[in-house]
């Protein structure tokens, strides 16, 4: 069974492809990636050196970002962990505030003037 799924996926691409090659833009796009490659594949296979080096290149920058992505992995950490200590410190801060808000504001409705005994001129 597993030979027929294989034999149907392969044909099944082999027909999108060839099927695609009927739009001239999709043909001449292809031709060319195609020669752009052929003519890549040529350069490397005489400068092998090259290719080696690019690697290495490549390999060492991507080290480079791991390791400046793990420092700051652990900066991050610690701020989110400072956050996480300090939030219950905070919310009691703005609690207390609102407690002496709301207490001032209490005090001057309890210092109203009333209105019968404002005299207007």
């Amino acid at each position: 069974m597993s030979n027929k799924l294989v034999t149907g996926i392969a044909l099944g691409a082999v027909t999108g492809a060839a099927l695609s090659m009927l739009d001239r833009h999709t043909r001449e796009t292809t031709v060319r990636k195609v020669k752009h490659f052929m003519i890549d594949v040529q350069y490397y296979a005489s400068n092998r050196q090259e290719i080696v080096d690019k690697l290495q290149s490549t390999a060492s920058s991507v080290q480079s970002m791991y390791s400046t992505f793990m420092k700051d992995k652990d900066f991050y950490l610690e701020k989110i962990n400072e956050i996480q200590e300090l939030t219950p410190q905070v919310k009691d801060i703005v609690l207390e505030t609102k407690e002496v808000l709301t207490a001032g504001i209490e005090k001057a409705k309890e210092k109203e003037v009333p209105t019968e005994s404002v005299i207007h001129l």
